[in-house]
């Protein structure tokens, strides 16, 4: 479990520290190659290894032509060619999704320039947790991230593409495309109410939409251990807290930004997620995942403009608030000591098997 708290310290100095320069950038790049191997590398750790691992064995008994048109293809195409290549395990399959998180990761956090603190808010559940045990999902929601920046940069093209890439991998990552009419649709004011009218319309599709995903999924937590993934769904869902607040105190600010409807749309669908959580707690705990690019870029936008001393004050409060975060899942989850500790690593295995 040290490892893990090593790395938030890390991350915490590096916010209070370093400066937003080349050597920030260089130092980043080299954080980044760290987690790299710590997450890609990663050996028996997340409560879903063995199940990632009766998939890859599926995939060994399955043409090329059902990979294709089967379910989250992408993936299921690594799974394919880790069997080409002659990998007895999913070591090939987790290094190339690690690889993708972080590259799309990376990306973002340059865009949103407070790189430092797009990692301090991205670790303690999306990189510790979702990255490190839902393979498939942690890609989606990695490319999700860039293809936001397109979209606020009023590339269509480019974020429906992304978009569609990131279903690939996730089903679930479709109903991301709700947010283009909302983009599409923010210069015409005076069809407010049809605006209105599609954010209603949007929530029960989402719904709809992702229910349906889950009865089709062919993932075991979510057919025969529904509770696994959600019992903390509220405990997650306070991430938000934060950003909301904050979103709510400089809304002025917003406003006046051209991007203005797609973060309050957002801010919408974070507050919808409360409610379908006590219905559909799975449901809402899977799409929940995606709205941390709302923490983000509110987080990241304010940051930037705020006096020195209250982004001290801000640095501060997004500390103590997420090592407690840490906290409570660590010594108060399920699924953390039996399944993250001891963290394991195959170049470390076979350093101490094969070197030393």
């Amino acid at each position: 479990m040290i490892i893990y708290w090593v790395i938030w310290f890390y991350l915490c100095l590096c916010n209070i520290f370093y400066s937003y320069n080349v050597w920030g950038r260089i130092v980043l790049i080299i954080t980044f190659l760290f987690l790299f191997l710590f997450i890609g590398f990663r050996y028996n750790v997340g409560v879903d290894w063995y199940n990632y691992l009766f998939f890859y064995e599926l995939t060994k008994y399955t043409d090329l032509k059902s990979v294709f048109l089967g379910s989250d293809p992408a993936y299921n195409i690594l799974n394919y060619i880790g069997h080409i290549f002659g990998y007895q395990d999913t070591f090939f399959v987790n290094a190339i999704c690690s690889f993708l998180v972080l590259f799309f990761l990376i990306k973002t956090a340059l865009k949103l320039e407070n790189y430092w603190l797009v990692l301090l808010i991205y670790f303690p559940y999306h990189l510790l947790v979702v990255s490190m045990n839902y393979s498939r999902q942690a890609v989606a929601i990695s490319i999700s991230l860039w293809a936001f920046c397109k979209l606020l940069e009023s590339r269509f093209i480019q974020f429906s593409f992304l978009i569609i890439l990131a279903t690939l991998f996730h089903k679930t990552a479709i109903t991301l495309l709700l947010f283009l009419p909302i983009f599409l649709s923010a210069n015409f004011h005076q069809y407010k109410i049809i605006n209105i009218f599609y954010i209603g319309i949007s929530l029960v599709l989402l719904t709809i939409i992702i229910y349906y995903s889950s009865l089709q999924d062919t993932n075991i937590y979510l057919k025969s251990n529904k509770d696994m993934s959600s019992t903390g769904f509220f405990i997650r869902w306070t991430y938000h807290l934060i950003p909301l607040f904050l979103f709510y105190k400089y809304n002025y600010f917003f406003k006046k930004q051209n991007y203005y409807p797609v973060i309050r749309y957002f801010c919408i669908l974070v507050l919808f997620m409360l409610p379908l959580g006590i219905a559909f707690s799975t449901l809402a705990d899977r799409f929940n995942l995606y709205l941390i690019f709302f923490d983000l870029f509110v987080i990241c936008t304010l940051f930037s403009y705020l006096p020195k001393i209250n982004k001290s004050i801000l640095l501060i409060i997004l500390i103590l608030f997420y090592s407690a975060q840490m906290y409570l899942w660590f010594f108060h989850g399920i699924w953390a000591i039996k399944s993250w500790v001891p963290y394991q690593n195959y170049i470390y295995n076979y350093l101490i098997n094969s070197v030393f």
